[in-house]
């Protein structure tokens, strides 16, 4: 028995052939190489592959494409950033995510899209090059000061809306686009500072507006409440006179001797009687 069953391992050693898993939360497909058939591997299972056989599993569970400029996250040891580009030509390395998985049922457009390529491959170069050129859609349409600060917690999102439909042809679903550091050169810098020195001179050209109209209307309730005090001190004037003049002619009165002035038109002081 062990001098016949020898020849047949070494047979199967020769021909290549292992035993390769589909794991959990993964889709695959077996191809022949000398069919040209493919076949759905669509449940956690253990397959055999022939010596002429691939197996490509994809994930159904979510994978993150990372393109950073710290050499040890990214896809490559390499500074691997997006260069995005603003409406003022300004050009923005960002480090940017991307995540994404494919449906069970996209496996065979997945397959017809890719072939034998592995996940790794399709990362680095079809993934990032769709993500690449969706983020400058989106960014060439915004300053660097829209970039680098007032639309930068949108733009993932803006980004995700562009990238998904395309992605979508190819059996790709994506999920999420995570916008992460920004890395403006010197002249961006600049750029930037400069629009925050416009923004805040603006700002206090505001306040100051402000300030402005508000003590036009203090003066102008001011002088308003002024003439009406003016008015009732003029009529208040008026009574006081005449007061006076009562309290005048009254003193006068009280100090006259009931005697007739020995000069002048002969009238009884203080009233309209005449003497004759």
């Amino acid at each position: 028995m062990k001098g016949k069953g020898l020849p047949l391992l070494f047979c199967l050693a020769l021909m290549g052939g292992c035993m390769v898993q589909i794991p959990p939360a993964s889709v695959g497909v077996k191809f022949d190489g000398s069919s040209g058939i493919s076949e759905k591997l669509l449940t956690p299972q253990v397959v055999y592959r022939g010596w002429n056989q691939r197996i490509i599993v994809y994930p159904t569970s979510i994978r993150n494409a990372t393109y950073v400029r710290n050499a040890k996250e990214g896809e490559r040891a390499v500074d691997d950033s997006i260069v995005a580009s603003t409406s003022e030509g300004g050009q923005l390395p960002m480090d940017i995510t991307v995540a994404w998985h494919v449906d069970a049922g996209n496996v065979d457009k997945m397959f017809a899209s890719f072939g034998t390529e592995d996940l790794d491959f399709i990362q680095r170069t079809f993934i990032r090059y769709y993500t690449s050129y969706c983020l400058n859609c989106v960014t060439g349409k915004k300053s660097i000061f829209d970039v680098t600060s007032k639309d930068r917690a949108g733009i993932g999102g803006e980004v995700k809306q562009a990238l998904r439909p395309i992605m979508d042809e190819y059996g790709i679903t994506v999920d999420e686009v995570y916008v992460g550091e920004v890395y403006p050169n010197e002249d961006v810098l600049a750029k930037v500072n400069e629009r925050l020195n416009k923004f805040n001179e603006l700002g206090v050209a505001k306040n100051r507006l402000e300030q402005a109209k508000i003590d036009k209307q203090t003066i102008l309730t001011n002088a308003n409440k002024q003439a009406q005090m003016n008015e009732m001190l003029s009529q208040q004037g008026d009574s006081i006179l005449q007061l006076k003049r009562i309290e005048n002619k009254r003193a006068a009165i009280e100090k006259w001797d009931g005697q007739p002035p020995a000069v002048g038109d002969n009238s009884i002081p203080f009233t309209t009687v005449r003497l004759k």
